[in-house]
């Protein structure tokens, strides 16, 4: 039985037998425009023995988190490789995403040049795949907008994460599926559905965190770690977030997500980190539940393998922060918040309610596995006129931005009970600046933030500090394309399939030429292209 821990290292030769008749055919990617993405390719001789004459209809990538999916990780894996092909699946977070496709249309760029009809093929066709939970998801669409490659790829996701958000607004499911284990079929139904999925563009943004304190601090408090971070690592002993303040640096680099990353500017005063999101960012309780789970599941794997158990421990973790009694307001940490809709607008002042204890910046229109926190059945309403609300989706340029209040009120506005229940609807933007700093003067102050299901620990000044206020800016930073599914695909319940439907309704078309055309419109459009590059 084959080792599935050890997958990658399958000897390749399984991929190419009977590759004319198999399942795996319509996916084909050739293995030379693969070259230098992994070492368990085989040889040149091999490589031209296993020439394909037509043109694979819908050639495909998979990059999937084995760890993801609890028991099932593993398990996909071998089946992905069973039915696109295993030089085709590519495990995270080793083989990363950005360096991949990079080299994959380094290489398509090359054949291209010297009129490889294939090569135009494949980089006007190709479609990826990423399995795993939003942040995986993210990570891949941030890869594909970062690298600028073009045309980008459109991109799905097979859910095998906690929340799965992204999965269920785009119609792929809530939660891996043991159907997909138990059949070889329902896996090959879902890649045949990635396919035949619509495409539509995204809205993408941009996140930046900038500090009044130089890096130069960052490197003290990196040099001269708490003693339970000495060698650059936790004991255990303590948890980052019991670690006093006054030992933390302006960005502790290790706990911040893969999106984020250190930006330099020589004329930049202080130190700024910068990345992308697709789905939301939260500041607060909301984000603190997160980041107290993730603690329990890297400390204590064992007790977070099925997603019933995250579900738990998220839930526990939630009640943990002081959430249903004792949680002190958001406003509190926060010296103003901004907005305007576009670069002509003047900023406006968003009021916070001292009654809210999360904020929630999001993108998709429900959230934490399909949950209305916006209120989507309730329209013309008094509130809508006067802040000037428009019906929301992912293509509009616009964030909404939630207000979360006390435990009870989160409960059933995340429980959907009634349309009528639902987050504060604080507004629309399509950029926001937040300034934090602790309304206390002499005391600094520790607050929570997520980025696409990636919470992190965040400190920032007290009131009247020399170094200001940590600033927190979003604002929209272009679309990525996406993959919609409306079909009754194995694992996918009708929940995901209402929500899919109606952002494939709301959502604008592609631009261009129909996102739908037919394998034989693109090899007819393929063979002039090569017809012009030959004469």
């Amino acid at each position: 039985m084959t080792n599935l821990l050890n997958l990658e290292h399958m000897p390749v030769l399984v991929q190419s037998l009977h590759l004319d008749n198999d399942l795996r055919q319509p996916y084909h990617v050739p293995i030379k425009y693969l070259e230098g993405t992994r070492d368990d390719l085989p040889g040149a001789s091999h490589s031209a023995a296993r020439q394909i004459k037509e043109l694979p209809p819908h050639p495909t990538l998979v990059f999937i988190n084995p760890k993801s999916g609890g028991q099932m990780g593993t398990a996909l894996l071998k089946l992905f490789g069973e039915v696109v092909g295993v030089v085709q699946v590519y495990q995270l977070p080793k083989q990363r995403p950005d360096k991949v496709l990079k080299k994959i249309w380094q290489n398509l760029d090359a054949a291209v040049r010297e009129g490889d009809e294939k090569a135009w093929h494949i980089q006007n066709n190709l479609r990826v795949v990423a399995a795993g939970g939003d942040g995986t998801y993210s990570w891949l669409l941030q890869a594909i907008s970062e690298i600028g490659i073009q045309p980008q790829p459109p991109a799905s996701v097979i859910p095998l994460g906690t929340g799965n958000g992204m999965s269920v607004n785009l119609g792929w499911g809530h939660k891996a599926s043991s159907q997909w284990v138990k059949s070889r079929k329902s896996m090959a139904d879902m890649i045949k559905g990635v396919s035949t999925a619509t495409i539509r563009d995204m809205d993408l943004w941009s996140i930046s965190l900038t500090s009044g304190l130089p890096d130069q601090h960052q490197q003290n408090a990196l040099q001269n770690p708490h003693p339970s971070q000495q060698n650059g690592k936790d004991d255990g002993s303590k948890r980052r977030r019991d670690i006093p303040l006054r030992d933390q640096a302006p960005f502790i680099d290790s706990e911040l997500p893969a999106a984020i990353h250190a930006q330099h500017d020589g004329t930049m005063q202080g130190s700024h980190r910068a990345g992308k999101f697709t789905y939301y960012f939260t500041v607060g309780l909301d984000a603190e539940a997160a980041y107290r789970f993730n603690d329990v599941r890297n400390q204590k794997p064992y007790l977070a393998k099925y997603r019933w158990q995250n579900i738990g421990w998220y839930f526990y973790e939630a009640v943990a922060t002081g959430w249903l009694w004792g949680a002190k307001p958001l406003s509190r940490k926060i010296a103003s918040v901004r907005v305007r809709r576009s670069q002509e607008e003047d900023w406006q002042e968003l009021v916070i309610p001292k009654a809210v204890r999360a904020i929630v910046m999001i993108n998709l229109q429900t959230y934490m596995g399909g949950q209305d926190l916006w209120g989507l059945h309730e329209h013309n309403t008094p509130e809508e006129h006067d802040k000037k609300l428009v019906k929301p989706i992912f293509d509009d340029g616009l964030l909404e931005i939630v207000g979360l209040k006390g435990g009870l009120h989160t409960s059933v506005a995340l429980s959907n009970v009634s349309p009528h229940i639902h987050g504060v609807r604080l507004g629309q933007t399509s950029e926001v600046e937040v300034q934090f700093e602790m309304q206390t003067a002499g005391k600094k102050g520790l607050t929570h933030m997520r980025l696409d299901g990636e919470p992190w620990a965040q400190p920032f000044p007290a009131k009247g500090a020399a170094e200001g206020p940590l600033r927190v800016h979003v604002k929209l930073a272009g679309r990525s394309r996406v993959l919609i599914n409306t079909h009754n695909l194995p694992g996918v319940n009708a929940k995901a399939l209402q929500l899919s439907n109606r952002e494939q309704q709301e959502s604008k078309p592609e631009r261009g030429e129909s996102a739908s055309s037919s394998s034989s419109d693109a090899e007819r459009a393929a063979a002039a292209v090569m017809a012009g590059h030959h004469q």
